[in-house]
């Protein structure tokens, strides 16, 4: 089940550490991408219990955090039948 801003935007990113995530926060602040910071959901928790979810359609964003050096544990694409690895 979706809740939150996970409803409308969709797309979810999980990090192994609060460090990664406040960096992504920097990365999508600074492309004046809308995000909103979640707890990881249950099912996808295996490090950092914070994730950030923003607008699926912009996904390109993702090559700038990799570049920005920003590490991830995970990509989904949120579904109300569960979380799929987002392909971009």
């Amino acid at each position: 089940m979706l809740y939150g801003k996970l409803k409308e935007y969709r797309a979810l990113l999980t990090f192994p550490s609060l460090t990664e995530a406040l960096g992504a926060e920097r990365v999508f602040s600074r492309y004046e991408c809308p995000f909103d910071t979640i707890p990881t959901p249950m099912r996808l928790r295996a490090g950092c219990n914070t994730a950030l979810c923003f607008p699926l359609d912009r996904k390109a964003i993702i090559d700038d955090l990799i570049d920005d050096g920003v590490v991830l544990t995970g990509m989904y694409e949120a579904r109300e039948d569960g979380f799929f690895s987002l392909v971009w």
